[in-house]
């Protein structure tokens, strides 16, 4: 019966300062990566490409644990800045020539995230 109010009170207090958090990590994968070096064929082609490359999510999975207001563990995993970088140019650059066209980029911002 002693466990009934402290988990009434354990609850009431989740509720009013908001989350509880008890164990929270993001890892980054491919860190140690070398950026990819490419160009552009236009100002227009580098502007749509790092339009679309800032809308992309960069997670790559994670896992949780907890109920609303309460997480237990937390765990994300998300590319690198360059990691991201180099996957978004090997998939734009369709004829992997080095350049991206302006049809390159805009087909590649009219891809849905991946």
């Amino acid at each position: 019966m002693a466990r009934l109010p402290m988990l009434v009170a354990a609850c009431a207090v989740a509720l009013q300062t908001g989350c509880i958090t008890l164990f929270s990590k993001t890892d980054v994968v491919r860190s140690d990566e070398s950026r990819r070096p490419v160009k552009f064929e236009c100002e227009e082609a580098a502007d749509s490409f790092h339009t679309a490359l800032k809308n992309r999510d960069r997670s790559r999975g994670g896992s949780y644990v907890g109920v609303p207001f309460v997480t237990v563990y937390s765990k994300d995993c998300k590319l690198s800045e360059v990691a991201s970088w180099n996957d978004s140019v090997t998939k734009c650059d369709s004829d992997q020539d080095g350049t991206i066209t302006l049809v390159e980029a805009n087909v590649f911002s009219k891809w849905p995230n991946d």
